[in-house]
């Protein structure tokens, strides 16, 4: 270890780094700490970099998941389960992902059946007849895009299917 990489210049440094980074847009506490671990930075500076940066206001994990949850929510390509996955990539906790979720969706006055409806439409596999096949590639589609397994049957149910139809 160098002496420049400990001390208040090199807390000052860090907190730099995360202000800079936050400018560019919102981050989790544990991203922050991964990117100051890889500028480098010692653990102990670290928290004393993002404590400062907590302290100013500008790091608060709640509010980044409920800003990002209504991000994502709110573009109406994702579920929830996706949505909490993409969360929880960020380092937040299972928790803390679930609150966001509940907070955003009602934010957002996110409709799981309406955004599951959206993504098939663009795909063009609702308004006509769906064979076995397209049927489960709809569920597949839906599934891994996060939306509740309630959802996919009462929307593949809703759906003009055919299960004699024809397949692929």
């Amino acid at each position: 270890m160098h002496p420049e990489d400990e001390g208040p210049d090199a807390v000052r440094r860090a907190t730099d780094a995360c202000l800079k980074l936050l400018s560019m847009r919102g981050r989790s506490r544990h991203e922050l700490d991964q990117a100051l671990a890889r500028k480098g930075f010692d653990e102990a500076v670290r928290e004393a970099a993002l404590a400062r940066v907590k302290d100013w206001g500008y790091l608060d994990d709640e509010r980044f998941a409920r800003e990002r949850a209504a991000q994502l929510l709110g573009r109406g390509r994702l579920g929830p389960a996706a949505v909490a996955h993409r969360l929880r990539a960020h380092g937040l906790e299972e928790g803390t992902a679930q609150q966001a979720i509940t907070e955003a969706s009602d934010a957002v006055a996110f409709d799981a059946l309406a955004a599951a409806r959206t993504v098939l439409e663009k795909r063009g596999l609702l308004g006509r007849p769906l064979g076995a096949r397209e049927r489960g590639r709809a569920g597949r589609l839906l599934d891994s895009r996060g939306f509740s397994e309630d959802v996919i049957y009462r929307l593949l149910g809703e759906a003009s299917l055919d299960p004699s139809g024809p397949e692929e």
